[in-house]
């Protein structure tokens, strides 16, 4: 008896050291793992065997622990199913059915020996509340990654007959555009949209741009405010994420943090991610942490990793701003400038402020990430921008509903950044409005300003060197800094910029995109 209850336990432990290495259970702990494994079935399914079968009900959920899955879908008047997409190791599926009762709308079928684990919906009602919170973050996680991506994909299709081909890129969660070619959103007619240089061996490709929102489907604020959830999966950079993982995967992150902690800060979502951890209740800071060094010290390396591993998964099926890749670079580019330019302008004031100016400059425009969630259609405008999207702010408001400094600052709440970065995302282009923090806030909408007006922005630049000089920002900048009555503003403005240009290349330079 006692060498068969040995041999349970080591086989419980080996069960629990597995499911560590699987994407879905990073930051479960030993115990919380054992309860998991008592409301759950472990499953060893032979090659072509069907786990989950369209038109039938049943609650069950399913964790891809080790081997390989299809989705397929039966259409009308086909002979053989089309496969949808693939499924691999730390992938869920049947999620569905753990919160409705509906059919099932596909069959999943084994495409190799796997190993799965089945939930049954008693994980609810048996397992301890901290047990709950963390499978339902992580549930919510795949779930809201998989229906954004949905949306943004399917956005513009109106009218767009549904074929086999658009349903396997809608439901594939691996497929991603290159940055050779760009997506065809829309029919194109001869005489419309642009055409980009035939490159030698392809035909010429042409592409247009989704057509621009309509004013009437703008939503009210508060309905946005509820659709903004901060655990919800944002883009990242994904030339910032294929080096992280690069290091990550040879454990080259451990040994020179200092590198891990550069590329962190290049990328506003991996950044938040790693603060908002450290700012989590499970660390108890007595003070909001707000840089990421900080946040990597009181979390360690190893669970940097593990957010790190988390976020970018996440963010692998989504698409920023369409596909459109000169947009997103722009964005990604702007907000790392915008965050060198205000660290610059503290050091040339010499003025005190107890942000991290960069982060403040780098989390700027996080608004328009979640904005883009909503709207898919509206920032790739910013390739061919037309006339009423001048003004980016008033936009939002009239195709939206928000701008992004008012979503931004919903979704930094909710984050849990300290209240300096939560100004500067809302009041940066109204520093007039920021009646706390004014010097952040002051500095990040000079900076957002110079950037624009050197280039590094989304769309056309809009701003002068005469609207730079006027902003009121040098109001609260004097206010705050008694030494700043006596400069010239116009003088230094232009002195300013002349740094700028000798020194952009070193700005610029290292910004991976």
């Amino acid at each position: 008896m006692a060498s068969g209850k040995q041999h349970k336990e080591i086989d419980l432990d080996e069960q629990i050291e597995f499911l560590k290495k699987v994407s879905f259970f990073h930051g479960f702990d030993d115990h919380e793992l054992k309860q998991f494994l008592q409301v759950s079935k472990w499953l060893r399914v032979p090659p072509n065997t069907v786990i989950i079968k369209e038109n039938t009900t049943e609650r069950a959920f399913y964790i891809l622990v080790r081997g390989e899955v299809r989705v397929e879908k039966q259409l009308p008047g086909k002979t053989t199913p089309i496969q949808l997409t693939t499924l691999v190791t730390g992938d869920c599926f049947g999620e569905m059915a753990l919160v409705t009762e509906i059919k099932r709308t596909a069959d999943v079928v084994a495409s190799t020996e796997s190993f799965i684990l089945r939930v049954e919906p008693e994980i609810v009602s048996t397992s301890n509340v901290f047990l709950q919170l963390k499978f339902y973050k992580r549930f919510c996680e795949r779930l809201v990654s998989r229906l954004d991506l949905a949306n943004k994909r399917v956005a513009g299709r109106d009218g767009e007959e549904a074929n086999p081909s658009i349903l396997q890129k809608v439901l594939s969660d691996d497929e991603l555009p290159g940055d050779e070619e760009k997506p065809l959103l829309h029919p194109v007619k001869p005489d419309s949209g642009m055409e980009r240089p035939a490159k030698a061996g392809k035909a010429r490709s042409v592409i247009s741009l989704p057509p621009m929102p309509d004013k009437d489907h703008r939503q009210a604020p508060a309905r946005l405010h509820h659709r903004v959830h901060p655990e919800a999966a944002l883009p990242v950079n994904p030339a910032v994420a294929a080096e992280l993982s690069l290091m990550m995967k040879g454990r080259a992150g451990i040994d020179n943090t200092r590198r891990l902690a550069d590329l962190i800060s290049l990328d506003p979502v991996l950044s938040c991610r790693v603060i908002q951890t450290a700012n989590s209740p499970f660390y108890r800071r007595a003070n909001m942490v707000g840089t990421v060094p900080l946040a990597m010290v009181i979390i360690g390396v190893k669970q940097v990793q593990e957010v790190m591993t988390d976020a970018i998964r996440a963010a692998k099926s989504l698409q920023a701003f369409s596909g459109f890749d000169s947009v997103s670079r722009d964005f990604w580019r702007h907000a790392v400038v915008v965050g060198r330019i205000a660290e610059m302008l503290r050091e040339v004031i010499r003025i005190n402020t107890s942000a991290d100016l960069y982060l403040c400059g780098l989390v700027h425009d996080m608004g328009m990430l979640v904005l883009d969630g909503m709207s898919p259609n509206f920032y790739p405008q910013c390739v061919q921008p037309p006339e009423e999207m001048r003004d980016m702010v008033r936009a939002e408001r009239d195709y939206i509903g928000v701008d992004h400094g008012q979503a931004g600052g919903w979704l930094a709440e909710g984050i849990g950044l300290p209240q300096p970065y939560l100004d500067v995302i809302r009041f940066h282009h109204l520093p007039e409005k920021a009646t706390t923090n004014p010097v952040p806030v002051a500095l990040v909408h000079l900076a957002n300003s110079f950037a624009s007006m050197k280039g590094a922005c989304m769309g056309q630049p809009q701003v002068t060197m005469q609207d730079i000089s006027r902003s009121f920002s040098w109001a609260l900048i004097q206010e705050n800094h008694r030494p700043f009555h006596e400069v010239n503003v116009p003088q230094f403005v232009t002195s300013f910029s002349t740094e700028l240009d000798k020194t952009w290349a070193s700005i610029t330079g290292d910004i991976l995109l």
